[in-house]
């Protein structure tokens, strides 16, 4: 058989993912196809590692000696590969349903040295998938076209890994990936090969998509080495760019183009303008002077915001994790970093972002109680805890002590399972909403009633999976300064039991970020969930105390969670439990049905139904 498609999968430790991704492959019903498999990760994985995994006979595994970095591993897999075309496939990401076979398809039709792909981008902890904003913006529509002068767009495609190369262009080029960039590579590939493309091509849908997991670069907070490779490439993209201008192989708005995307990575992607304006490490005042020499090479006036191509992409004025950013803004910053004024820069994103998301208002003068927040982490008994507090709540009130009827989501709740109640829900949730309409209510509760004790208990408060956890913390401790003094209280159990048994959960509520396996879902929620520091100390700086913490695992084999529970609130007279309604965890059998259900239904209510 011959081969006419090499796709290279660099893999370096992404066991939880590599099946998906190798089936991705498989699933397009492709005959004249290779699949490089390049191990950059020789230390941990030797080939019986490989030998374990459900390879097809058309697979084969290169290793390297040693870590050498992705781009290494991408020659690598260029340096054997045979087909007349070929392609990248990350071992995190995978081929969309006959995405890849429709690319592959194209890239023969047209003998495009490039043939391009939409991509979508998976939410972090959930399969949902958005579209690339640049592959929505330019890429939707099917094209095959010449050189970039005639596909203007094709300067902005955002990876190596979205499109299809002829591989003698590659070769005859010498087109390959920069070694020296470990990480953040792609851009500077992209823009070497539009720009030595003869014939650029698109295929105006999706083909893959580009998973956001934990430990993965996209969701990775940078340190000094990230920004070091980051402004290493953007200093390698300008000089690209700006050489073939002043030879006059391109136009100059190629080049003032760059310029405007690396000013525009700058404020809104590499998250860097904190860490020059402090400089508290020793290379960030030089990664800061060389930010200022790039940017200094030329300048752009009110026109740029007209060019054709940025006016489709740019996120000036619109809204964004940095504020709403004006024209003005941007000269202003350009100005600010050229003159090397980084805090300057830093002050006015800071603004900028304050005024984009205003806190919501703080409460009056706190009231002279003892606030008792039971932040339920999942699967530690926080249903049952709830409804002990409900059924004893008239024998705790002639005791002091106040479980509010506000905020509680048990008035027509209808859980997914019978026996469900996530307790103070509609605080939380109100929140999310920016209204405090609410809080205001359960302030009057407060006061009206004598109890000097108030126990607040929410299943989902401690928000361990909210990507803006620690502003939603922040907006929550705020309004809970209600009470003059707080007592934050989790109950902890067996990381492994508590992560497993969540993840059942999750998949029977008929969720859909509850379609991944278990193995992926570890790899997602393990790092947050097993940090208690990380989990507790927002709450407990707000609070301006210490977490009381619960043995579930000890109170639960003795049977005593309820009472262990209630001597932490300082509760003396322990009403004796009651009977709560059976709230079973699935199986694995029915686990797995269920999972198989949340990824192959898409709509909500029928998940939920089935």
């Amino acid at each position: 058989m011959t081969t006419d498609l090499s796709i290279i999968l660099t893999f370096y430790d992404e066991v939880p993912f590599i099946d998906m991704a190798v089936s991705s492959v498989k699933a397009q019903g492709l005959s004249q196809i290779e699949l490089i498999i390049v191990n950059d990760n020789p230390a941990l994985f030797d080939q019986s590692y490989f030998d374990s995994l459900s390879l097809p006979p058309w697979a084969r595994v290169i290793h390297h000696s040693e870590n050498l970095g992705l781009s290494a591993a991408r020659n690598t897999g260029l340096a054997v590969a045979v087909g007349r075309f070929v392609g990248f496939l990350d071992a995190d990401d995978y081929f969309t349903n006959r995405g890849l076979a429709a690319q592959y398809d194209l890239a023969r039709q047209t003998g495009a040295d490039i043939t391009h792909a939409q991509c979508f981008l998976s939410r972090l902890r959930t399969p949902q998938v958005d579209l690339l904003r640049r592959d929505r913006l330019l890429f939707g529509t099917p094209r095959d076209a010449g050189d970039l002068t005639t596909f203007e767009e094709a300067q902005f495609i955002t990876s190596s890994w979205s499109s299809l190369y002829r591989r003698d262009f590659l070769t005859d080029n010498g087109l390959h990936f920069d070694p020296a960039q470990r990480k953040f590579e792609d851009r500077l590939f992209v823009l070497q090969t539009v720009t030595a493309a003869r014939r650029i091509a698109a295929l105006g849908r999706p083909a893959r998509v580009w998973r956001r997991r934990a430990g993965s670069i996209s969701v990775t907070r940078p340190d000094p080495d990230l920004h070091r490779l980051q402004v290493q490439l953007i200093e390698k993209c300008m000089a690209h760019m700006g050489a073939l201008a002043d030879s006059g192989a391109l136009p100059a708005r190629f080049a003032k183009r760059e310029l405007f995307n690396t000013l525009g990575r700058v404020i809104w992607d590499m998250d860097i303008i904190p860490a020059i304006a402090t400089a508290r490490h020793p290379d960030d005042a030089l990664l800061g002077l060389r930010i200022s020499q790039l940017l200094s090479q030329d300048r752009f006036g009110h026109a740029i915001f007209d060019d054709p191509m940025l006016a489709r992409i740019s996120r000036v004025g619109m809204p964004s994790r940095q504020g709403l950013i004006s024209r003005n803004d941007i000269f202003a910053i350009h100005k600010a970093l050229r003159d090397g004024d980084y805090p300057g820069v830093d002050a006015l994103l800071t603004q900028r972002r304050a005024v984009q998301t205003p806190r919501p208002p703080m409460p009056a003068r706190p009231l002279p109680r003892h606030l008792i927040l039971h932040l339920g982490l999942h699967k530690t008994g926080s249903t049952f805890l709830q409804h002990q507090l409900l059924a004893h709540r008239d024998a705790l009130l002639r005791q002091g002590v106040l479980v509010p009827l506000t905020g509680l989501v048990d008035h027509g709740h209808d859980p997914v399972r019978p026996g469900g109640q996530p307790g103070h829900q509609g605080l939380l949730a109100s929140l999310r909403q920016g209204d405090t309409t609410l809080w205001r209510r359960l302030r009057a509760e407060i006061a009206d009633n004598p109890a000097q004790t108030v126990i607040i208990s929410c299943e989902n408060m401690m928000l361990p999976l909210a990507e803006d956890r620690d502003a939603q913390i922040a907006a929550v401790m705020a309004q809970m300064s209600i009470c003059d003094r707080i007592t934050p209280l989790v109950c902890l159990r067996r990381p492994d039991h508590q992560i497993e048994s969540f993840w059942r959960e999750i998949v029977g509520n008929g969720q859909r970020m509850g379609a991944r396996s278990l193995a992926e879902f570890v790899n997602d929620t393990a790092p947050v969930l097993t940090d208690l520091a990380a989990l507790l100390s927002p709450f407990e700086a707000a609070a301006g105390a210490r977490a009381v913490l619960i043995d579930y695992d000890r109170a639960r084999a003795d049977n005593s969670l309820w009472q262990v529970f209630c001597a932490a609130c300082g509760i003396a007279d322990v009403p004796e439990p009651v009977a709560v309604p059976d709230y079973p965890s699935p199986g694995p059998r029915t686990t797995e049905a269920a999972r198989l259900v949340n990824a192959l239904i898409t709509n909500p209510t029928l998940r939920a139904d089935i």
